[in-house]
């Protein structure tokens, strides 16, 4: 329920193909699965609880206002959107398998996420607290991290970050070479 409003449709434990006739400007999930949904331009403006999108394209949807607890991506195209404008209540995110293009997660508390073997390009992690977060095998492409908080972030096997320690806190992070090396040429060391 969303500001006292009893209008509003919780649907549990129910699989999702599609979304027509659904308003999800009254609509909670709770525990749902949407499998190869077109999702492209939607709003979500509820509470998604411990829900998975498998498959889906999610290019240009809205997540703005919304509750997104222990929320999964699979095999997802997640483009074009703005994170910053979800509850940080219980924010949990999770990526598999997913491309995630042209997202913006500025400034965001999420900890203890992943986002495993996903290819993200184009994206905004600045100000975002990541800490313990799982990026191994991802590749990175125009991605920005700047005083991104990463202590403890798993980057093993993950291709392509540029990862200034200056404004960043990498403290405990793991890292694999050969990639690790960019982390030097950040600081303006050469390798011979």
């Amino acid at each position: 329920m969303i500001n006292g409003d009893t209008s509003v449709q919780i649907y549990q434990n129910r699989q999702f193909t599609e979304l027509a006739g659904i308003n999800l400007n009254e609509a909670d999930f709770n525990s749902c699965q949407f499998r190869d949904c077109d999702c492209t331009g939607l709003e979500f403006n509820g509470v998604l609880d411990t829900c998975l999108f498998k498959d889906c394209n999610l290019s240009l949807t809205s997540f703005h206002s919304c509750r997104l607890q222990s929320v999964r991506f699979e095999g997802c195209k997640l483009m074009g959107i703005d994170y910053t404008g979800v509850s940080t209540l219980g924010l949990a995110l999770s990526f598999e398998r997913c491309l995630i293009r042209s997202c913006n997660f500025n400034y965001l508390k999420m900890p203890n996420s992943a986002f495993i073997d996903c290819d993200i390009i184009e994206t905004d992690f600045a100000g975002t607290d990541l800490s313990c977060t799982d990026f191994s095998g991802t590749g990175f492409q125009s991605v920005t991290f700047h005083a991104t908080m990463l202590r403890k972030a798993d980057f093993s096997a993950a291709r392509n970050y540029r990862i200034n320690p200056h404004t960043c806190d990498i403290k405990g992070a793991l890292f694999s070479m050969p990639e690790a090396v960019s982390l030097l040429e950040e600081l303006g060391i050469l390798l011979v």
